[in-house]
């Protein structure tokens, strides 16, 4: 879990994501956004921090994206519901036709669940989740607080 996780992390680092890395090593082989992104759907509730990563450069690349391409990508190897959370809560912070494309294909996650693994795995964490869960989460049946950044 971790290598495919680091192997993320140096991809969005060459993508231009803001992620602190001294360099991505020099075989790693170049994939396009839309590939990164759609992986980094099935990992981002494993990782808050694939998740904030995601999340930036979508609100700041969004139309560099081939939304067509995003969604085949996303439905053979990432989480459809994952990709509408990130897209919701992306376009709250700069709205743009694309997001809303993306928003309308995708479908919300099938039962309501805490989004981070390791917050559903703690008591307290999960509880707080649940009683202070951010609208753009519950929106994709999903629960999470830890999206206040976003607010202007």
């Amino acid at each position: 879990m971790v290598d495919r996780l680091t192997q993320l992390f140096q991809e969005w680092h060459r993508l231009g994501g803001a992620v602190l890395l001294a360099q991505s090593p020099p075989e790693l082989v170049p994939r396009r956004a839309e590939e990164v992104i759609a992986e980094s759907t099935a990992w981002c509730r494993v990782s808050g921090r694939l998740t904030w990563i995601a999340l930036d450069w979508l609100i700041r690349h969004i139309d560099q994206l081939n939304t067509a391409e995003l969604l085949r990508a996303t439905q053979s190897t990432g989480d459809l519901s994952v990709l509408g959370v990130l897209c919701d809560a992306a376009r709250e912070r700069r709205p743009h036709p694309q997001f809303d494309v993306l928003i309308a294909a995708c479908p919300p996650a099938p039962r309501v669940e805490v989004f981070f693994e390791r917050v559903a795995r703690n008591p307290l964490a999960a509880r707080e989740a649940r009683e202070k869960a951010v609208t753009v989460f519950r929106r994709w049946n999903y629960l999470s607080a830890e999206l206040r950044y976003l607010t202007p």
